[in-house]
């Protein structure tokens, strides 16, 4: 039985580079995989924007996602079956550098998928793009669902004088709250800042009445979950 070479697949590379290899991709090949890959990019566009949990959305990331699918698309598709034009484009792509920064670990996460799925449809593996990227979608909704139930958590920055009674202002928080903790206290002249975690399924109404029975002179209410994305 022959085996195959490291020398034969070379061969074969370069008779395919003389013999037009890249002519076995037909142009319904290339509008079909680039079609596919824009489809599901624009998939992933959706799912990121409802799954966003940040501040402040960008837009242009998100359609960075898209064409970061299509792109990488056509990549496979020009060094596929090809050894010696695929080392040749990741020598070539080796000495680019991406100097933007991804602050939040979720994009980095949709970055991979966007060209994972670029991958699949680059070779015609529309079912593994399709499919997959159906599973993930499903998954992201779990978590971040399960996320959204579960978050109910404030952060309640308070501002008193030094003679307000802190044992009566935390009760009045402890009936109105499910649970909340002490994150920090400060003491100045000028009065007591105290900052607290609170969570609640209710509204903030409680707020307005400590403030209306001069219990405290100033609060303020930010937004928290544990991993501060959304501060």
């Amino acid at each position: 039985m022959d085996q195959t070479t490291f020398a034969d697949v070379l061969q074969k590379s370069f008779v395919a580079m003389s013999m037009g290899g890249a002519e076995r991709i037909t142009t319904l090949n290339i509008v079909l995989n680039s079609t596919m890959s824009f489809l599901v990019g624009i998939f992933i566009f959706y799912i990121y924007r409802k799954t966003y949990q940040g501040v402040l959305f960008q837009r242009g990331f998100a359609i960075s996602l898209v064409l970061a699918a299509t792109v990488t698309a056509m990549v496979i598709m020009t060094i596929s079956g090809n050894l010696i034009l695929s080392l040749g484009m990741v020598g070539a792509l080796s000495i680019v550098r991406f100097r933007t920064p991804v602050k939040d670990s979720m994009d980095l996460i949709f970055l991979f998928w966007a060209i994972s799925t670029g991958i699949a449809n680059g070779v015609g593996y529309y079912n593994i793009a399709i499919v997959g990227s159906i599973m993930i979608s499903i998954f992201l909704f779990i978590l971040t669902g399960r996320q959204q139930k579960t978050n109910g958590a404030f952060l309640l920055i308070l501002h008193f004088n030094s003679d307000t009674d802190e044992t009566m202002l935390l009760k009045h928080i402890e009936e109105n709250s499910q649970s909340y903790a002490v994150k920090s206290k400060t003491i100045s002249t000028d009065g007591i800042e105290l900052t607290l975690e609170v969570r609640t399924t209710s509204n903030t109404t409680f707020i307005n009445r400590m403030q209306s029975e001069k219990l405290v002179n100033q609060a303020t209410v930010v937004a928290f979950d544990q991993d501060m994305a959304t501060v």
